[in-house]
């Protein structure tokens, strides 16, 4: 799983209720979202609260790709929580860096074990119950366990208090349908995610499953419907000032044509996409086997 994807669990804002006592305002984590994260850890050790130390030099070792002394912090962090929303908290991220670690079945257990305490809160802590749930769809997708996978992002969506983790529940089932080879659940699924990340303004993740999506449609023999997907996205993203997805939706439009046998046409929106790519500095673009 790319980091990319649980640094929104990392950088969360956090609990101001009076069931959460971290001091989510100190200078440790101020400098971490100045992008300061060696000073961070530096100002970490300078806390004098424990939990508050160890919580936020976790997240400052994350930031820094450092996952094992992130891994440890974060376990120290749970031994000096006065509340269960920060145990739970230390729990969540320690499961998430566990899985970055490779530690699948580890990572499962430490996340089971994260849900059963948010439990006992009964529905105090439902919004935990979400976020240990979406993550355990996670873990058992790259665990392999795709049924387990999609129960558990099936129930996280159930228990989702806006549309964005919504938007999040379908994606995590269409990736794990995709898994379990359920291309037309797949499809379904991409198309829920999309259409809310559309709603909620999220136009790079719109986007982004909007080409998914016509990958899937190619795979599952409509390339005619891969094609509306993909011109579509290119007026959107020309409407929208994203030469990144122009570019981006016609370099996946010369793999179609290319599919279809067409090779002028897939030569000519391949040679328009790479100068847009070009323009722009989009080397993650240009290296896809296109």
């Amino acid at each position: 799983m790319k980091i990319e994807n649980t640094l929104s669990f990392i950088i969360i804002l956090l609990f101001t209720s009076n069931i959460y006592a971290y001091n989510s305002d100190n200078t440790c984590e101020k400098l971490i979202k100045d992008g300061k994260s060696l000073e961070a850890i530096e100002a970490a050790n300078k806390l004098k609260n424990d939990y508050d130390k160890a919580f936020c030099m976790g997240k400052a070792y994350y930031r820094e790709n450092n996952f094992t002394q992130a891994l440890q912090s974060f376990k120290n962090s749970e031994k000096h929580a006065d509340l269960p929303a920060d145990q739970m908290f230390s729990i969540l991220y320690g499961g998430i860096v566990e899985r970055n670690l490779g530690k699948i079945s580890t990572s499962t257990k430490t996340l089971t074990r994260g849900l059963e305490t948010a439990k006992l809160g009964n529905s105090k802590y439902l919004e935990m119950e979400h976020r240990f749930l979406f993550q355990l769809g996670e873990s058992t997708l790259a665990e392999k366990k795709y049924e387990d996978s999609v129960d558990y992002f099936s129930k996280s969506i159930v228990t989702s208090f806006n549309d964005g983790d919504r938007a999040d529940g379908y994606k995590g089932l269409s990736r794990a349908y995709y898994a379990k080879k359920k291309l037309d659940k797949s499809i379904e699924y991409a198309l829920k995610a999309s259409n809310m990340f559309l709603k909620t303004g999220a136009l790079n993740e719109y986007a982004d499953l909007r080409v998914k999506l016509s990958t899937y449609h190619l795979e599952d023999g409509f390339p005619d419907k891969s094609l509306r997907i993909l011109k579509n996205l290119e007026k959107f993203a020309v409407n929208n000032g994203s030469k990144y997805f122009e570019a981006k939706a016609l370099l996946v439009q010369s793999l179609v044509f290319k599919s279809k046998g067409d090779s002028f046409k897939s030569s000519e929106v391949f040679k328009k996409g790479k100068a847009i790519a070009n323009s722009i500095g989009a080397k993650d673009l240009l290296s896809d086997k296109n």
